[in-house]
């Protein structure tokens, strides 16, 4: 799953990503330079994708993302 999020809110989604201990492990892809996006790959924990798609419903509430 990979999630696109502004680049200036990027570093509140990974912290809100943190916070979800144990949910999944996440990277950032490379981007074009002067992107004003972040490309984000979430690979979810084992059986914890039901968990992960709950968390991201919390967090749309206070990041704007787009799922690709």
């Amino acid at each position: 799953m990979i999630l696109r999020v502004a680049k200036e809110q990027s570093a509140f989604l990974f912290q809100l990503l943190e916070g979800y201990d144990g949910l999944a492990n996440y990277s950032t892809l490379d981007a074009p330079v002067g992107a004003g996006y972040r490309d984000i790959q979430l690979y979810p924990a084992p059986d914890m994708r039901v968990e992960l798609d709950e968390a991201l419903k919390c967090i749309a509430r206070s990041v704007d993302f787009k799922v690709l």
